[in-house]
């Protein structure tokens, strides 16, 4: 189960039908509120990953992502934003696990989930399954390798 984050309906549904097509499930939000209301419900179940908009009514998503990670320090994360920010920039390496640049083919959306799956059955969420170097494909500098987790 992935949750998806976005203040457009257009496309949170493009991004959700592109998951369905593949065979993820996904919840879908409108908003970071609406995200931590329910991250704060008895409902919440973790998902594999949050994908969620950078800019967005309200708070962005970079502030959803931290919100979360207060509770949850090793929860999954990507950023998909077509507005480069300094903000974002300073943070994809450090605490997310991949971002996304708007427009983005689907292929490398089908990529990135497939990573992100397989990064789930193979180390789980527990720090101490992380032994190696992410080997699922994608070019970035997971934050949940123990060389992050002990800075």
């Amino acid at each position: 189960m992935f949750h998806i984050v976005d203040d457009i309906p257009e496309l949170r549904d493009i991004l959700q039908s592109l998951m369905k097509h593949r065979g993820y499930d996904s919840m879908v939000f409108d908003s970071t509120e609406s995200y931590l209301a329910y991250f704060h419900s008895l409902e919440f179940a973790a998902p594999i990953a949050i994908i969620t908009d950078y800019v967005m009514t309200g708070e962005n998503g970079f502030e959803l992502i931290k919100a979360v990670r207060e509770k949850l320090p090793m929860q999954k994360a990507v950023i998909v934003s077509a507005t480069p920010s300094s903000e974002l920039e300073a943070n994809i390496e450090t605490a997310l696990c991949y971002s996304l640049s708007k427009p983005y083919r689907a292929e490398k959306l089908y990529a990135l989930l497939a990573a992100l799956v397989s990064c789930h059955h193979e180390c789980g969420t527990n720090k101490d399954g992380f032994e190696a170097e992410c080997k699922f494909g994608l070019e970035h500098e997971c934050p949940f390798f123990p060389h992050k987790l002990a800075a």
